[in-house]
């Protein structure tokens, strides 16, 4: 084969993979959110209301510049810097997700001309392995891990939010919390799956080619 990749090459393009892996899975478990949301019968807001400003809220966490406007479900000002503060990492995430799955399909690309994907199977292999206990730990200690998680992320307390002033936690139990944990660990090992498999047929059709 043409040349040949360091395993310090190899890991640094399996850890560029993998993190582009987590953000666009973030990406889209936060945009199939709306399907996990609660409508509990104590919120004076019919389904449609209640869908209609999770929505809102979604377009103001995701998009730059937009401002956080409900229509049936007051909101206090801690409520919104708290928003405030999520709409901050997950707009660093599309930015890693765009920098980094930019930077993957590049080096893919690259490695496939020198004939040298062959090398990133066993970081991968090691990844996946090592995420694989990772991921199931977080999950199943995942109340505790969401809770301290929020101690490290949010500088002030004003995540702790008030039903009765601010509904709208009321559609955000900590059950909807761990389905889109769920979700976006499941497409993190899809995704690297389908990586895995790339480079596996890929792989397979230099060594035929060969």
């Amino acid at each position: 084969m043409i040349g040949r990749l360091t395993s310090r090459r190899a890991i640094l393009i399996t850890l560029v993979c993998i993190i582009s892996v987590f953000s666009v899975a973030l990406f889209i478990t936060i945009n199939v959110s709306p399907w996990f949301i609660s409508h509990p019968g104590s919120l004076q807001v019919s389904r449609n209301g209640i869908n209609s400003d999770y929505r809102r809220l979604l377009a103001y966490l995701e998009l730059p510049g937009n401002r956080l406007v409900l229509e049936r479900m007051p909101l206090t000002v801690a409520a919104r810097g708290h928003f405030a503060d999520v709409k901050r990492y997950l707009l660093l995430n599309e930015l890693v997700m765009v920098v980094s799955t930019s930077a993957a399909c590049i080096l893919l690309q690259k490695e496939k001309r020198r004939q040298q994907l062959w090398q990133l199977l066993s970081p991968l292999t090691w990844g996946m392995s090592i995420l694989a206990v990772i991921l199931t730990m977080m999950l199943v200690n995942f109340p505790s891990l969401f809770i301290t998680s929020h101690y490290w992320l949010f500088a002030k307390m004003d995540w702790v939010l008030n039903p009765r002033v601010d509904p709208i936690i009321l559609l955000m139990p900590l059950s909807f919390f761990t389905k889109l944990f769920i979700v976006w660990e499941s497409l993190v090992f899809f995704f690297l799956a389908v990586l895995w498999g790339y480079l596996h047929f890929a792989t397979g059709l230099t060594k035929f080619r060969l």
